[in-house]
């Protein structure tokens, strides 16, 4: 099961809120732990939840538009910054889900890292998000890191860091974690320091650029680092 397309709340809050979601009291629980946790982020409660709203309605586009995209695209949306990942068959897909991200009201930014190429097994999938999940409990248990500011995704053992760090130290500590986990082949950090400027959003005529890599977007030079294992 994902989470709001990415691993990035602790695992004891979702766990408990699988445990309790059968029940109106146990929903309450829940929807109380979200949003505490929420507030505890560097982006703050409103924008949380407007990252929330965000990604529930991007998601609902993709799966009007075309339900073999929506299942095989990842979507992490921190801040207004959506980070697209996963593999889709046609190049079509692929520039649909952009458009799609872009046509949602308060989205600042869309990261393209779709790939066209044949689907992942089953294999690969289950591979994938256990690597996500051991990412996860690396920055969760490491006391030098503040997780629930990040959002972790992996796609073909690449894991996609998206949040926002305290400092550079502390980015550098997110992403060596993630390299040292075992067949992780390559890790792509679009980490805002909190520090930097947000993107603008654009106006709506300007919503949708020329769709283009991550790596040649403009705009994308003081998040973007690679690092590979």
């Amino acid at each position: 099961m994902r989470v709001a397309g990415s691993l990035s709340a602790p695992f004891l809050l979702v766990a408990y809120g699988a445990l309790t979601a059968c029940s109106p009291i146990g929903t309450a629980i829940g929807a109380a732990a979200f949003t505490a946790d929420l507030a505890t982020q560097e982006r703050g409660l409103y924008q949380g939840l407007d990252d929330h709203r965000m990604w529930i309605a991007i998601n609902g586009r993709f799966v009007a538009a075309d339900l073999e995209m929506a299942q095989n695209v990842h979507l992490q949306v921190q801040e207004g910054r959506v980070l697209l990942s996963g593999v889709v068959p046609t190049q079509e897909q692929r520039l649909a889900a952009v458009k799609a991200a872009w046509e949602e009201p308060g989205v600042r930014e869309v990261i393209n890292h779709i790939e066209v190429e044949p689907a992942r097994d089953m294999g690969q999938i289950a591979q994938d998000e256990f690597l996500a999940r051991r990412v996860w409990l690396k920055l969760f248990v490491d006391r030098g890191i503040r997780a629930n500011n990040y959002s972790v995704e992996c796609i073909g053992n690449v894991v996609y860091l998206i949040g926002v760090g305290q400092d550079q130290a502390e980015i550098q500590r997110v992403i060596d974690h993630a390299r040292d986990v075992a067949y992780v082949r390559d890790v792509r950090s679009y980490v805002r320091m909190k520090t930097d400027p947000l993107p603008p959003e654009p106006p709506p005529p300007a919503r949708a650029p020329e769709i283009l890599p991550a790596e040649q977007q403009p705009g994308l030079d003081g998040f973007a680092q690679a690092s590979g294992p």
